[in-house]
């Protein structure tokens, strides 16, 4: 019985592992991130958790990116402000670095492995 009850938490802490692991982050890391975006001139972004069931690949259009204190004055979230180029429905949301893939040469990869944040995006770089 002890082993299914450490079986089942351990279950449940690697679901926590997955979500959000860099939904919230230190203010440092957001000021980063708004600089990466700045600096490379990033115009587009695909939002994808691999590791979820049935979350489909998400492109952006990207018209802004911005931080706002999370709910713990500890953390920071990141704001992507943008379009679906694909059915112009317009997104403005906070969004997990670690499910957000920026195009680098001719495969898009992690934007949170390529600010070099800790996390793990259930997928190796991709063409799409």
């Amino acid at each position: 019985m002890k082993k299914i009850i450490i079986l089942i938490c351990f279950i449940i802490v690697s679901g926590i592992t997955f979500s959000d692991q860099l939904a919230w982050i230190t203010k440092r890391q957001a000021e980063q991130t708004v600089q990466y975006f700045e600096s490379k001139e990033i115009k587009q972004a695909i939002l994808w958790c691999a590791c979820c069931d049935n979350d489909p690949k998400m492109l952006i259009d990207v018209i802004k990116v911005h931080y706002k204190p999370a709910s713990d004055v500890n953390y920071y979230e990141v704001y992507i402000e943008g379009t679906n180029p694909l059915t112009g429905a317009i997104f403005n949301q906070p969004v997990d670095l670690a499910y957000v893939h920026v195009k680098r040469g001719t495969k898009w990869r992690c934007l949170g492995k390529e600010l070099k944040f800790e996390c793990d995006p259930c997928t190796k770089s991709f063409k799409y």
